[in-house]
């Protein structure tokens, strides 16, 4: 079994790629409710999203594991479809070692179509630092939302 929980990033700074002061604040109170340690960090190639994951890791206690940036976090200019944001996760999935856990910090509404590309569940939309939790066990992956109170 292998777990990846996949989070939206962080809430941005306008005017730049990067998190607001309320967006650091955050992902850091977020960082806090986290259990657990991660094998591996994936992020997309957005400033805000690598800030993000390091925000949570810090907040968690956490130093960054082994990591990378997965371009299709963040759609790579071809038809972003469900299928394609699918194939995408189902990468990052395989490259987790057998009883391992990931993080991605990825973006909205690339992470709704790549579960449903995945899984063919439908989410709702996720909110700032909101995701899902996708277990595989060998089988049918397993959806499970992580949503803010």
């Amino acid at each position: 079994m292998k777990t990846l929980e996949i989070r939206r990033h962080a809430r941005r700074d306008p005017d730049e790629d990067a998190l607001s002061p309320e967006g650091r604040v955050q992902a850091e109170d977020v960082g806090r409710t986290l259990t657990g340690s991660y094998d591996l960090v994936f992020v997309s190639p957005a400033k805000r999203a690598a800030e993000t994951a390091a925000w949570f890791l810090r907040a968690a206690g956490q130093q960054l594991p082994e990591h990378a940036v997965v371009p299709g976090l963040a759609g790579d200019g071809t038809d972003n479809s469900p299928a394609q944001l699918g194939e995408v996760l189902h990468a990052v999935i395989a490259s987790i070692p057998e009883g391992g856990r990931g993080l991605a910090v990825g973006h909205t509404p690339l992470i709704e179509k790549g579960v449903k590309g995945l899984t063919e569940r439908e989410i709702r939309p996720l909110a700032e630092c909101e995701g899902v939790l996708l277990t595989d066990d060998g089988g049918a992956i397993r959806v499970e939302e992580l949503r803010l109170s």
